[in-house]
């Protein structure tokens, strides 16, 4: 277990242990391939494929430079703020609050949706603000490591959920290849994320608790799905942290023989967030993933968890998901903290 001296525990044992049901049924024949929630980019509107063009292209460069870990860090550091002086973060972040809004005068379609939130979330929420610092140089050397982390995720997620914008990376993605739980760990452990509010951008920290050390997916494309599940997860719990920051523990179920992987996030509230979501849902919080509910977003994110947990259990409804306990949510006093299970890959 990886323990985190400086970051403190949001949850405790027993909270925890409430999150974990009985038994976790994988209803399959064959196992879930990641590839759901997808959209042809052809589909979208010609104004939100040029924005999507652009920031593939873009954070491309920017996956070059942070990635290069032949070059020393001043140097990679150095040659990021040259290539953002010259491409500049302002105009990305200005395209991606126009994103998808003329696909969406085109009609309604939950699917493409759902695309559009996880191209213009997901690891791109807090990735542009890093980007914005190291432009301004106020972003240290051993940052690149995280900004290489989060465009790296962001253009596997783009390329995942849209058809026809990379297909032959798109189909190296699909290609088997094992991913361990410690490509977690290694991106989230120890993770400061800035996240913009009402006071201006702060800094949250994650605490991250490794209690299980094995394969998770079989495919680049299938961790790419299991990505888009916990980066709404921690965004959402990033937003809302309260002191304290977030607090996520991996583990696996059932303990002696475990077949699945148990990702809990935990994060302290406002009073005013906890009278909200108590005044909406009382103590059935699973209503959450039935989408629609946000005080400060679409509230997509939480139904993409469950419609990617769906998938990897072979079930149809939101609610099958929270009645089984395959992903959930609860609150205590002023810990939020939601969970979701995804099946391990067997030896």
């Amino acid at each position: 277990m990886e323990e985190h001296e400086d970051l403190p525990a949001v949850w405790d044992e027993a909270l925890l242990a409430r999150t974990r049901p009985a038994l976790v049924v994988n209803h399959r024949f064959d196992r879930f391939r990641g590839e759901a929630l997808t959209a042809r980019l052809s589909a979208l509107a010609p104004e939100d494929r040029e924005i999507v063009h652009g920031l593939y292209e873009w954070l491309g460069a920017v996956e070059g430079i942070a990635g290069a870990t032949g070059d020393p860090p001043t140097e990679r550091a150095r040659r990021l703020r040259a290539h953002l002086d010259a491409n500049p973060v302002g105009r990305r972040v200005r395209a991606m609050q126009s994103f998808g809004r003329a696909t969406a005068a085109l009609g309604s379609d939950p699917v493409i949706a759902k695309v559009l939130h996880d191209v213009r979330g997901g690891p791109l929420t807090g990735l542009l603000m890093m980007l914005q610092m190291a432009e301004a140089g106020h972003a240290a050397p051993e940052d690149l490591l995280r900004v290489h982390f989060r465009v790296r995720d962001h253009r596997k997620i783009m390329r995942g959920a849209l058809l026809e914008l990379d297909d032959p990376r798109r189909e190296r993605d699909r290609s088997l290849k094992r991913h361990d739980v410690q490509l977690l760990v290694e991106k989230w452990s120890g993770a400061r994320v800035p996240v913009e509010g009402d006071g201006g951008v702060r800094e949250v920290s994650v605490r991250l608790d490794q209690r299980f050390d094995g394969s998770v997916c079989e495919s680049c494309i299938e961790f790419t799905a299991l990505d888009r599940v916990l980066y709404n997860l921690i965004n959402n719990a990033l937003r809302h942290a309260r002191g304290g920051g977030v607090h996520a523990v991996l583990s696996a179920v059932p303990e002696g023989e475990p077949t699945d992987l148990h990702v809990a996030v935990a994060n302290r509230v406002a009073p005013a967030d906890a009278a909200a979501l108590r005044g909406r849902f009382g103590d059935e919080l699973g209503g959450l993933f039935a989408g629609g509910y946000s005080t400060t977003g679409s509230g997509l994110g939480m139904r993409i968890c469950a419609d990617m947990v769906g998938n990897a259990y072979g079930l149809d409804e939101p609610e099958d998901c929270v009645d089984g306990g395959y992903l959930g949510a609860v609150l205590e006093g002023d810990v939020f903290g939601a969970w979701f299970h995804w099946p391990l890959v067997a030896d």
